[in-house]
């Protein structure tokens, strides 16, 4: 090399596609670079000069430009560190055409270039990039069919039902590249898929697994650090509770095959769990709003407008209403109401009104006192049911009694047909006139806009938790299972199924005064579900109990 020849700084860059073999002494890494370091010594007479710094790219696909020694190669190009690139083959630079493109830009622009050390190629005539180009179309297209071969063959291996990696589920541990199930996580997803069935939601679901100490699975990874074993979050639960691996399935984009390993959840339990997923994603999409309205099309203004189910969304929350349609009257204001609070006034006020001693012994002035019966039990029943009933049994109900809901900008009442209550209860010669029960309201303003607010409900009416309800059915429930195993039986629970079992019997052993009064709704309103499934120190005697949680023998 003379005094005026320029000194080329020659980058060596290197790459493979997995990490295999990386950890021995001399790897395919550094055998690249000793290949590159000796042709750049063969052109030291040239003023080539090998830089000390490494870009190194191991466990790196070359369809994809997102490698961190090659960002840093570009970036110390740009920067004028770099004359030259040195490869051992061309596709350890890049296997995409587009890919290269981008590569050649940034080498022209800081008047560098780049040179493969197993072919003979120069980049500065027309022939050497049309040969180059076609390397590399021959590069792109190796990995393309190298690509769909794997992707042949995981189909392939799924129908057949086999198990193709990833992360393992909870329940279940990876021996011989096969799922085998472990017994006590197996038990805790059965039993989280048990709750979600009598959980109003998955969120609610995440805060009751939260609390009671129920965490993800644990895992540890080849470099020793630890993943999972936190508490669950929304999205995991309910990928977990839509997981075909658990009922023994594998699934391959749109296809269902049998596993080759054994399911550890009921199809009974598995099917349930999924339609009342797909329920609630029917739900959430609107695509049942109308379904599932108590009041549409029992509602008017005072303009005889209907009020129909409407909702908005604030912060990822959904809220609902009863709004007066404004095609008819544009320039009168729109009256709207809550429609969960007006929907659960309406029901109260209505049983409240039924189970009315003194407003049924009106009705049924002059009558036998078998009539009156018939019609005491008749109200207490109907009362009852249109507190208990679902939206849907409910809605029939108040078809069947003729309601009708007013809405003015001073309050709120429904009224129902007289008649068609005796001829529920059998009578007959009932007078036909429409019986009007006033909803507590006031009013407020948003903007310009008046709106009414629906006060707490009389402290007579009737408001069922349904979770207390379930809470309760599930606590006769765990008791009949534990009553039903012997020592051995039981000694073979996991013990967190264990735990859950007795914690939920418990309340099976409440007071029946309480029990009835959870039953028919007349429970204090500060006792939830929560409250009871909290409560650790809950007395064994039964007056201490109604004393603790606030139940007096009236609301039984």
């Amino acid at each position: 090399m003379t005094s005026d020849t320029k000194t080329m700084r020659c980058a060596v860059y290197t790459r493979k596609s997995t990490e295999e073999g990386l950890d021995k002494a001399f790897n395919s890494l550094d055998a690249q670079r000793e290949a590159c370091e000796a042709y750049i010594l063969s052109q030291q007479h040239e003023g080539w000069k090998a830089l000390p710094d490494l870009y190194d790219d191991g466990g790196f696909s070359g369809g994809s430009m997102e490698r961190p020694a090659l960002c840093q190669l570009l970036d110390d190009v740009k920067a004028g560190k770099i004359d030259v690139v040195v490869v051992y083959k061309i596709d350890r630079l890049t296997r995409a055409l587009a890919d290269f493109a981008k590569i050649v830009d940034v080498l022209d622009q800081a008047d560098a270039s780049f040179v493969s050390v197993t072919q003979a190629f120069s980049t500065t005539t027309s022939m050497g990039r049309l040969t180059l180009n076609v390397l590399l179309s021959f590069a792109q297209f190796e990995r393309e069919v190298g690509a769909e071969r794997i992707r042949d063959k995981i189909a392939a291996s799924k129908a057949k039902g086999m198990w193709m990696g990833g992360g393992v589920p909870l329940g279940y541990e990876a021996k011989d590249r096969k799922l085998q199930v472990v017994p006590d996580e197996a038990a805790t997803v059965c039993a989280i898929m048990e709750r979600y069935l009598a959980s109003d939601s998955i969120r609610t679901l995440v805060e009751e697994l939260r609390d009671d100490g129920y965490v993800s699975k644990r895992r540890v990874m080849k470099d020793g650090s630890v993943r999972g074993g936190v508490p669950f979050k929304r999205g995991a639960l309910a990928y977990m509770l839509s997981n075909r691996i658990y009922v023994g399935e594998v699934v391959h984009k749109d296809n269902v095959y049998p596993g080759e390993h054994d399911a550890i959840v009921s199809r009974e339990l598995f099917d349930a769990v999924q339609t009342k997923l797909a329920d609630r994603t029917a739900s959430n999409d609107g695509t049942v709003r109308r379904r599932m309205s108590l009041l549409a099309g029992m509602i008017r203004d005072d303009l005889d407008r209907p009020m129909s189910p409407c909702h908005t969304r604030n912060h990822g929350r959904r809220y609902s209403y009863y709004a007066s349609n404004m095609n008819d009257i544009a320039s009168s204001p729109a009256l709207r109401l809550p429609a969960g609070e007006l929907e659960l006034s309406v029901r109260n006020t209505v049983a409240a009104w039924l189970r009315n001693g003194d407003r049924v012994r009106e009705l049924a002035a002059g009558r036998s006192a078998k009539d009156i019966e018939r019609l005491f039990e008749c109200c207490s029943g109907l009362a009852t049911r249109l507190v208990a009933a679902p939206i849907a049994e409910a809605r029939t109900l108040l078809e069947q009694l003729a309601l009708q809901v007013s809405v003015t900008s001073k309050g709120a009442s429904a009224s129902f047909e007289l008649a068609v209550l005796g001829s529920m209860a059998g009578l007959t010669d009932i007078p036909e006139k429409r019986i009007s029960i006033t909803i507590p309201t006031s009013q407020s303003n948003y903007g310009h806009e008046p709106r009414l607010r629906l006060e707490p409900a009389e402290s007579g009416s009737i408001s069922r938790d349904e979770r207390l309800v379930e809470l309760v059915a599930r606590a006769f429930a765990a008791r009949e299972q534990l009553l039903g195993l012997d020592q051995h039986q039981l000694d073979a629970l996991p013990v967190t199924k264990l735990r859950h079992l007795q914690r939920t019997a418990r309340v099976s052993y409440l007071d029946p005064a309480i029990i009835r009064a959870i039953l028919g709704g007349t429970q204090p309103s500060r006792l939830s579900a929560r409250s009871i499934w909290r409560m650790s120190d809950l007395p064994l005697d039964w007056a201490g109990q109604r004393q603790a949680l606030g139940v007096n023998a009236a609301q039984s």
